[in-house]
């Protein structure tokens, strides 16, 4: 299977299982001063706590997703319904081209984080309007959309 290939089947699975990948860059963001940093984003400065109070219902969009998966994934949206569905679309890239996978299911978030299907729940953390979902392989962070 190809690289892009096997990205691409990992960003579909991320819909399913929120599974990101570690962040694939040369350098990691810890061994360079924050302050020495060419670029930094506003999810850069945010300060991540426990997401026990979070209301996740609503609308949620990709803000950062790092590590192999970003090879494939161009954009993910979740609705999730206070009454425990959810809906998600994402734009995976496919050789050339681009479409979109969806998949609807149930969401619980508990203890231990967020948890969709039925499958283990992934660490889940709260900044304001973002969420970050932290899996031993790594990280994606969502920004809530308000809809009107």
């Amino acid at each position: 299977m190809s690289r892009s290939a096997a990205a691409a089947a990992a960003a579909a699975a991320l819909v399913g299982v929120l599974a990101a990948f570690t962040a694939a860059g040369c350098v990691p963001s810890n061994v360079v001063a924050r302050s020495d940093r060419m670029v930094a984003t506003a999810v850069d400065e945010l300060e991540f706590g426990p997401a026990d109070a979070l209301r996740l219902d609503g609308f949620w969009v990709t803000e950062r997703v790092t590590g192999e998966v970003a090879v494939a994934l161009r954009w993910v949206g979740y609705w999730f319904a206070d009454d425990g569905s959810y809906t998600a679309a994402a734009m995976i890239q496919i050789g050339d081209g681009v479409e979109f996978q969806t998949r609807n299911g149930t969401w619980q978030l508990g203890p231990d984080g967020l948890a969709l299907d039925g499958a283990a729940p992934v660490t889940t953390e709260l900044a304001g309007d973002f969420v970050r979902l932290t899996t031993p392989d790594g990280q994606l962070v969502l920004r809530r959309e308000r809809l009107e």
